[in-house]
């Protein structure tokens, strides 16, 4: 009898577990992986460059501003950054139609290209400049009249307080690279164009800081 009762409570028991729904492993949630952090800080910008464009025994100079822009510096050092030029801005001292003819589509055509930028697309630190001389070697991509082309220069980098500016003296060995081509000796012969002629090459002097 009492073998029966046992073997009885024995096979309900193992029904009542068969019955019993598995238990399902709980996964583990997944997080979202944080968005990778950015590379420095990027602080606003404001300044302008001089520009002089040279002739046969001349030059003319003048100016053009920073309209906007951003540096991006890590800790202490300039990583990257851009900023525009504002082509409208461009005036030259030595006569008003001279300014106006550097508007028109012979140069910059400012109606039809009003802004021009630099990105910047690398930094070198120059390894224990001497005082006044250059502190990077900037790398970057300038665009002019639509025209993107890539120019390298030395510039003077400076901390004052919490600001930062940034000097620089450079050369665009050729202007027809961004579609600027006006009385160039690679359009007409030097010869045809005689004292009309204009080299093409631009100096630029170049001064911005940090807001």
């Amino acid at each position: 009898m009492m073998k029966s009762i046992f073997t009885t409570a024995l096979l309900v028991s193992s029904l009542a577990f068969a019955a019993e729904p598995a238990k399902t492993t709980k996964k583990a949630e997944s997080k979202p992986v944080p968005a990778a952090a950015t590379t420095g800080t990027k602080v606003d910008v404001t300044g302008g460059l001089k520009w002089t464009g040279f002739g046969l025994g001349k030059s003319h100079s003048g100016d053009i501003k920073v309209s906007g822009g951003q540096i991006e510096m890590k800790g202490d050092e300039l990583v990257g950054g851009t900023f525009d030029l504002d082509m409208k801005s461009l005036a030259t001292a030595d006569s008003e139609k001279l300014q106006g003819h550097l508007k028109s589509p012979d140069f910059f055509d400012v109606e039809k290209h009003p802004k021009g930028s630099f990105k910047i697309t690398k930094v070198e630190a120059i390894k224990d400049p001497k005082a006044g001389q250059a502190t990077h070697k900037i790398t970057g991509e300038l665009t002019i009249k639509g025209k993107t082309n890539v120019e390298t220069f030395d510039a003077i980098v400076k901390k004052d307080g919490t600001k930062y500016t940034a000097k620089a003296t450079l050369e665009i060995a050729d202007r027809t690279k961004y579609d600027i081509v006006y009385n160039s000796a690679k359009f007409k012969s030097a010869s045809a164009l005689g004292d009309k002629l204009i080299k093409d090459n631009i100096k630029i002097d170049l001064d911005i800081a940090t807001k």
